[in-house]
């Protein structure tokens, strides 16, 4: 297994405080500017709808390694299900005049938004692999959702957390996931998932992944 190099994080200069007497104070800093996060639905060709809101992706970051396995869980959850309840109430996307190459390209634009703040920028190639098929997924939730007018649901349930452990340069998880869709009793696939997840400043991001399909009982509790 490749071994994770830690990050360096520079270290904050102390300022040294004057020993004179402030007989008038100085006046308070000015408040920050206030900045609006640019509508990542702008980047859709021009033929396609441009309102609506996208929620923001989950970040990994503190919490042990069981926590970290279900916030990975639902971080990927809310990728897959990103933009489908868009679909059914905004009303431009709603409208049937709407191109169909445009839920491929809100998909490529929800896959951008939240692998940026989920995968490590140099991660293995297991990350890219990944990244497309989340983003696959995603596209054909899109498609459902417009199709029957309902919103995706699927739902990647944490079954047993088979290994985990952390330390100053990241943190290793080998879990047993269920997938199960739009509540249905009996899960659509039992996977086996083995994830490296590498800090980047305060947060982690996933350096390697890997899925593979098990028959249900075929793993170690």
């Amino acid at each position: 297994m490749k071994q994770l190099a830690a990050l360096l994080v520079g270290s904050l200069l102390a300022s040294a405080l004057s020993g004179c007497t402030e007989l008038v104070p100085d006046p308070p800093d000015p408040a920050p500017a206030t900045r609006t996060a640019p509508n990542p639905l702008l980047q859709l060709p021009a033929d396609c709808p441009h309102s609506g809101a996208l929620a923001e992706s989950v970040r990994l970051g503190e919490g042990s390694e069981a926590q970290l396995a279900a916030d990975l869980l639902a971080a990927v959850d809310q990728w897959v299900n990103a933009g489908s309840a868009m679909l059914t109430n905004e009303p431009q996307w709603v409208d049937s005049s709407v191109p169909d190459h445009c839920l491929a390209d809100l998909a490529q634009v929800i896959g951008a938004m939240h692998a940026g703040t989920l995968v490590a920028g140099g991660g293995d190639p297991t990350t890219a692999a990944f990244q497309r098929t989340i983003i696959k997924e995603n596209l054909l939730n899109l498609q459902t959702a417009r199709a029957q007018g309902q919103a995706s649901d699927v739902k990647r349930e944490l079954m047993v957390l088979q290994q985990g452990s952390r330390s100053a340069e990241g943190a290793f998880l080998n879990l047993i996931v269920r997938r199960v869709n739009d509540g249905e009793p009996t899960p659509r696939a039992v996977e086996e998932w083995t994830v490296i997840l590498a800090p980047q400043g305060s947060q982690l991001f996933i350096f390697h992944v890997e899925r593979k399909d098990v028959k249900h009982g075929s793993y170690s509790w």
